[in-house]
């Protein structure tokens, strides 16, 4: 390998690990500092702020909320970490590749597809991840529906109601439990109820938990009873989770169909159709004699 091929290489690897070598240093002064200096960015305030200009960050941003990231050092440090293993990963190829005698392009040519590939993986896991959380969130709606409508009717505030749905569905309904309470936390800090839910509705994707919300966000702008509208909720999701089910089965026994005919009906032909087959074939044998 020429000199300068091995020099390109080593830049490039230079340039991206720099970044986040950057980033992680950052983040480190920034977490053992305990004073915040004045026209000093940590890794939140940096985090806040791509998000706001680039739409590609807003839309991860969301998509590691989604997935149960709900803070911005937590969203910081998740991404940080995903990407110096990929960086790392990478790396390792080139230098894998490089000892084994390959030549510069495709080891050029490897690292970038491995690059590319590493980063589809990792965002294909995190969208996976994400739509696991909002159907365990749908999932959960509906004994979440039931627990509202009992403490409604004995007659607890809004804000008592949430507050005892996050500390005793924790273990019953735990996907639910945490979303809740972060609207609790910033209802008790001194934000709106109807703000706080709002905010709230914006972060999920579960239709059912989203139709939830804009129900008791309802209430907590008109101040009326939502007795009949839980009531209609509840057997809206029941009605929606049955067609679930119906489509499941349908899936399922179309799926047996499939492996039925591809494995069965062989088998069943030569049962019945053999012996017919064997006898044909030995009188045909006897006439050519």
């Amino acid at each position: 390998m020429e000199a300068h091929h091995l020099y390109y290489i080593m830049g490039a690897i230079i340039l991206c690990t720099a970044p986040v070598l950057l980033l992680a240093i950052a983040h480190v002064e920034t977490a053992s500092s305990g004073k915040s200096q004045e026209f000093e960015f940590n890794s939140k305030d940096m985090w806040r702020q791509l998000r706001e200009e680039n739409t590609h960050i807003a839309s991860l941003s969301q998509l590691l909320r989604r997935a149960g990231l709900f803070n911005s050092e937590q969203q910081v440090n998740a991404t940080t970490i995903t990407f110096i293993a990929i960086v790392t990963i990478t790396i390792c190829l080139g230098i894998y590749t490089y000892f084994n005698g390959t030549p510069p392009m495709t080891i050029l040519f490897a690292v970038t597809l491995g690059l590319i590939l590493l980063v589809y993986l990792a965002y294909f896991f995190l969208k996976q991840i994400a739509a696991n959380r909002q159907e365990k969130l749908n999932q959960e709606t509906l004994i979440l529906v039931q627990t509202t409508r009992m403490l409604w009717r004995v007659g607890l505030s809004l804000p008592k109601t949430l507050a005892i749905i996050c500390d005793q569905l924790r273990n019953l309904a735990p996907t639910c439990s945490q979303e809740l309470q972060l609207a609790v936390n910033k209802i008790e800090s001194g934000q709106s109820q109807e703000e706080a839910l709002y905010e709230l509705i914006g972060c999920t994707n579960a239709e059912g938990f989203k139709e939830y919300l804009i129900v008791v966000r309802q209430q907590a702008i008109t101040g009326g009873s939502i007795d009949k509208a839980l009531d209609e909720l509840y057997k809206l999701l029941q009605n929606r989770r049955r067609l679930d089910l119906a489509e499941q089965v349908n899936k399922m026994s179309g799926k047996m169909s499939l492996v039925m005919m591809v494995f069965l009906f062989p088998a069943l032909l030569i049962v019945v159709a053999g012996p017919a087959l064997m006898s044909v074939t030995s009188a045909l044998g006897n006439l050519g004699n």
